[in-house]
């Protein structure tokens, strides 16, 4: 179940509406529980419309098949509303104005017209906003109106800020790169862009995206409200959503009756064994991921204990924040302290040139107050430590000798690495598996490549962060780290579970211990 922060609005695209399964889509219902569902254009698609309405038990809008005499029509979701557009020229035409009812109606949280898209003009250099020149004629100026738009993938979030006469872009970026007087900035459109297609980089099979809205309490219309969005990709619902299950598997256990992970369970591994490509060891793994999905509990594979069990303090919970995958700084690093209940947040807020500060200053800390102390990440080899030592090297020195004193671990390493438990959430995401082991962070809508880009525009124009809200970020994280520890720590071990286990567990056990395997649960 995806955590609630106002209303909910699932978009799914017309193909996988088409090319998922009933129980896909019903276990994707299940998960996201939306209040609405958005089933983007621009292009007409009414078989997976009428695919959406037989699905969900709530509104289903597919603007493209909205009545011509109400091209753009006002949709109620609790105390929120959406704006929903045939198009960009329905937006301009359409009676009440666009304008003046986002003016009037604080409750409109965001405007829907899927022929809204960017193009790139490489000979230019430049990226170009489609149907701006409409977007500025509908929309109200002196005020900052989202658009959601299936025509981008999810994932973009841009502010963009228009000409009122002829919607030329006056500039792009947190605040439109705008730097005229005020008086100018009133008469200019300010619009936020929010892909909800399907997002790159989530194979053939597509993705679906959960987005947030909602008006603020007072009613004001700066409190006006989209995100955060939560994304998946589709073949993370139904029996694909099981480890070793791809879409050749799925035709396999549908010839048998095997059509949702309920069936799933109730099949014994030696009859999933039986079928052609599968064999006993997938079957154990396939039961295995299963019930923890089922039962959103996760399972240990082994009597291994979990990282620094045997220290006389917990870990200290680590997370950096950098400006991307192949950083020039480490400009966040947050540490909490399950022992205190404290958390530590080390920012550069001002010189984004100088990568020394932040690490001096948790350095300080760290060895200063806590030298003794071992540190726990999620995926930490791969990411955190690995940047950290780097940056260390090169900037400052002098504490590298007591950073390889420093006991390293990394919880994702020790589940899923090393195979030692399988984990709930649709992915092996931090933010996935604390979800679903009833994390309840702050909803702060940012994601790492959200926080790295954000910082690299800081660098790049001065644009000053929501640095609250980055913290928040960075915390989160942190603390829904320790979340998980907590759970794995209260879960039986494999030697545990076998003393309570039925025969079908006891042959999954026992398979275990002769040397199966967790693969393939999921991109971290």
């Amino acid at each position: 179940m995806s955590n609630r922060g106002g209303s909910r609005v699932l978009s799914i695209s017309p193909e996988v509406l088409s090319s998922q399964s009933l129980a896909a889509l019903r276990d994707a219902r299940d998960h996201f529980d939306p209040d609405l569902v958005l089933v983007p254009g621009p292009s007409r698609a009414p078989q997976a419309d009428a695919r959406a309405r037989h699905v969900f038990e709530v509104p289903v809008v597919h603007p493209p098949l909205t009545d011509a005499a109400e091209p753009v029509r006002r949709h109620d979701i609790g105390a929120t509303s959406l704006l929903t557009a045939r198009g960009a020229d329905a937006l301009v035409d359409a009676e009440p104005a666009p304008e003046r009812r986002l003016e009037t109606d604080a409750s409109i949280a965001a405007v829907v017209c899927d022929d809204v898209t960017t193009t790139v003009r490489p000979t230019a250099l430049e990226t170009d906003l489609a149907r701006r020149s409409e977007l500025s004629a509908a929309l109200p100026a002196g005020e900052t109106t989202t658009v959601l738009t299936g025509g981008l993938a999810a994932g973009y979030d841009e502010r963009w800020r228009l000409a009122a006469d002829d919607g030329a872009v006056v500039g792009v970026g947190v605040d439109g790169g705008n730097s005229k007087t005020e008086s100018t900035v009133d008469t200019t459109i300010a619009v936020r862009i929010v892909g909800i297609g399907s997002r790159e980089g989530y194979g053939s099979a597509g993705s679906l995206s959960s987005i947030a809205v909602g008006a603020g309490p007072d009613g004001g219309l700066e409190n006006r409200s989209v995100g955060p969005i939560e994304t998946l990709a589709a073949d993370e619902f139904g029996l694909e959503a099981v480890s070793g299950v791809g879409p050749k598997t799925v035709d396999k256990l549908e010839g048998r009756g095997v059509t949702s992970r309920a069936d799933l369970l109730e099949t014994s591994i030696e009859t999933l064994a039986s079928m052609p490509g599968i064999g006993r060891q997938t079957a154990v793994r396939m039961r295995e991921h299963a019930t923890v999905l089922e039962s959103g509990a996760p399972r240990r594979l082994s009597d291994e204990p979990l990282p620094a069990a045997d220290r006389p303090r917990p870990p200290l919970c680590l997370d950096i924040e950098t400006d991307g995958l192949s950083p020039t700084i480490i400009w966040q690093i947050g540490a909490y302290d399950p022992a205190t209940d404290e958390y530590h947040a080390f920012v550069e807020r001002s010189d984004p040139t100088d990568p020394s500060a932040v690490l001096e200053s948790f350095c300080d800390w760290l060895f200063g107050v806590h030298p003794d102390r071992a540190l726990l990440t999620w995926n930490g080899w791969r990411f955190d430590y690995r940047h950290l030592e780097s940056f260390l090297t090169r900037y400052v020195p002098r504490y590298l000798d007591a950073w390889d004193n420093v006991p390293k671990l990394d919880l994702y390493g020790w589940a899923v690495g090393d195979d030692n438990a399988v984990l709930p959430g649709r992915t092996n995401a931090l933010e996935d598996v604390s979800a679903a082991l009833g994390y309840e962070g702050t909803a702060t809508g940012l994601d790492g490549a959200r926080t790295a880009a954000a910082y690299q525009r800081f660098i790049r124009t001065g644009s000053e962060l929501e640095w609250d809200r980055h913290e928040a970020y960075c915390e989160d994280d942190c603390r829904a780290l320790w979340h998980v520890y907590e759970r794995l720590r209260d879960v039986p071990t494999a030697a545990e579970l076998a003393g309570t286990a039925g025969e079908d567990e006891i042959a999954t056990t026992n398979d275990r211990s002769r040397g199966g395997s967790q693969t393939g649960l999921g991109d971290f």
